[in-house]
C-alpha cells in the first residue's frame, strides 16, 4: 500500500492525497482568476488591464478551467461517500449543514460584498464623486446589489448533489432495488476502463445543453439541469471511486502519467481551436469530442499523480489542504484590488499576473492564521484546530481531521 494514497489521519478516514488533492482544485481557482484581466479575448463585464494582455493567459485560464471543477466535484463525491458511511446521515446533514450550507449563506452577505469593493471604489473614483455621504452610498449601493453567487456557486450547487444523492441512496435501499441485479451497475460494477468510458459518453452529450462545447459559469440561484447533470455526473464517479478504491487507485497511479500527458496534448489541440484565430475551423461535435477527452484524462491523470507521489501528511501540505478553503472563497475580491492597483502601471506584464498571485495567496492565508485557523470561522471551515503547545510540531496538536468536501 502506497503510503500517499491511503494513509490516513485525525481518525476520520482522511485519505490524505485526495485532500491534498481537493487543495490543489481551490488553489488552481486562484491561478484561473488570477489570468483573466490579462487574456487576449477579454471577459465581458470584467476587468481587463489596459496595458497588458497576452494569449499565453487565454490558454492558462484554457487548461484549468477545462478540468479543474471537474476534479472537485469527483472528490467532492469521493468524500460524500466516505463520510456518510462512517458517521452516518443525520450526522452527514449537520456536518454538510455546517461546512458548506452555513459558510455559503454568509459569505451571501459577506464575501460578495467585499468582492465587489474594489470594483465598486474604482467606479466611485472614476466618476469623480469622492468618499463623502455621496460616494460612500454609491459603493455601498454597489456592493449590494446582487449579482450572482459569483465564486461561491460551487457550493450552492454541491448542496443540491448532496441532497439528491442522500435521497437516491435511500430509494436505493428499498429491499426491491437491493435485490435488482442493475444495482450492482449503478455502484461502478463496470470495469474500470469501461466505467471511464461510460463516464466520457455521458459528460459528452450532457455538454450538448450548453451554448459551446465547453462548460460554462453557473450564475444565480435558479438551479440549471445542464450544470446539475454535468457535474453531477462526475459526482457520481467520486462516489464509485470511493466504493471501488482498492481496485482503482492501483489503476490509477499506474496510468498517471500517461492520461496527463494525453489530456495535455488533447487540451492543447482543443485550445488552440478554440483560442486562435488562425487555427482551423472545427465542428462543434468533434470540439466537444476533444474538451471531453482532454477533461477525463486530466481529472483521471492528475487524481493519479497526486496518488502515487503527493504526500500530504507532511506539515506544509496539510496546512495548505486547511487554509484551501479559506483562500478560495476570499480570493476574488483581493484579486481585483490588487489587479486594480497595478492596473495603471506600465510595468513587465508577467510581473502584474505573479504580483496578483502572490500578494493575494499571501495575504489569504495570512489572515487564515490570524483570524481563521483556531477561531470560530475556522470550526465552520474545517473544523478545531488546537494551537501547538510549546516545543510541539505545529501538526501534533491538530484536532478534527474530517474532510471538507
Amino acid at each position: 500500500m502506497s503510503h500517499t494514497a491511503h494513509k490516513t489521519s485525525g481518525g476520520m478516514g482522511r485519505i490524505s492525497s485526495m485532500d491534498a488533492l481537493r487543495a490543489l482544485a481551490m488553489f488552481l481557482g486562484v491561478g484561473l482568476h488570477a489570468a483573466m484581466p490579462y487574456t487576449w479575448h477579454p471577459f465581458k463585464g470584467l476587468y481587463h488591464d489596459p496595458y497588458y494582455t497576452d494569449i499565453t493567459y487565454d490558454y492558462i485560464f484554457f487548461f484549468i478551467h477545462i478540468f479543474r471543477m471537474q476534479l472537485f466535484y469527483v472528490i467532492a463525491g469521493f468524500f460524500f461517500r466516505l463520510l456518510l458511511l462512517k458517521i452516518g446521515t443525520q450526522p452527514f446533514i449537520r456536518h454538510r449543514v455546517q461546512r458548506i450550507i452555513i459558510p455559503f449563506v454568509v459569505g451571501l452577505f459577506t464575501i460578495l460584498p467585499l468582492t465587489y469593493l474594489p470594483a465598486a471604489v474604482a467606479r466611485v473614483s472614476a466618476a469623480g464623486m469622492g468618499f463623502g455621504m455621496e460616494g460612500i452610498t454609491a459603493v455601498l449601493k454597489d456592493i449590494f446589489t446582487w449579482r450572482g453567487p459569483l465564486h461561491l456557486w460551487f457550493l450552492y450547487y454541491l448542496s443540491i448533489l448532496y441532497a439528491a444523492g442522500l435521497v437516491i441512496r435511500q430509494v436505493m435501499q428499498a429491499p426491491a432495488l437491493r435485490e435488482w441485479k442493475g444495482t450492482k451497475y449503478l455502484q461502478g460494477g463496470f470495469s474500470p476502463g469501461g466505467f471511464l468510458v461510460l463516464m466520457a459518453l455521458a459528460s459528452y452529450m450532457s455538454l450538448w445543453m450548453f451554448a459551446s462545447p465547453f462548460v460554462e459559469y453557473a450564475p444565480g440561484l435558479v438551479p440549471k439541469v445542464s450544470f446539475l447533470a454535468y457535474y453531477g455526473i462526475f459526482f457520481y464517479a467520486g462516489w464509485v471511486l470511493h466504493h471501488h478504491m482498492q481496485r482503482i487507485f492501483p489503476l490509477l497511479k499506474r496510468y498517471a502519467v500517461p492520461f496527463t500527458v494525453a489530456g495535455v496534448v488533447v487540451g492543447a489541440f482543443a485550445g488552440w481551436v478554440k483560442i486562435d484565430p488562425g487555427a482551423p475551423e472545427m465542428g462543434r461535435a468533434l470540439l466537444q469530442a476533444c474538451a471531453t477527452v482532454s477533461t477525463m484524462c486530466l481529472v483521471t491523470g492528475v487524481a493519479g499523480v497526486f496518488l502515487r507521489w503527493v504526500n500530504a501528511e507532511r506539515p506544509a501540505v496539510r496546512y495548505l489542504s486547511d487554509a484551501s478553503y479559506w483562500v478560495y472563497l476570499i480570493h476574488v475580491g483581493l484579486l481585483g484590488g490588487v489587479q486594480l492597483f497595478i492596473g495603471d502601471f506600465p510595468v513587465w506584464g508577467p510581473a502584474k499576473y505573479a504580483t496578483a498571485l502572490a500578494v493575494t495567496v499571501g495575504v489569504s492565508l495570512l489572515t487564515y492564521q490570524w483570524w481563521v485557523r483556531y477561531t470560530i470561522i475556522g470550526f465552520y471551515l474545517h473544523g478545531p484546530r488546537k494551537r501547538p503547545a510549546a516545543g510541539l510540531p505545529t501538526e501534533a496538536n491538530v484536532s478534527g481531521g474530517q474532510p471538507v468536501i
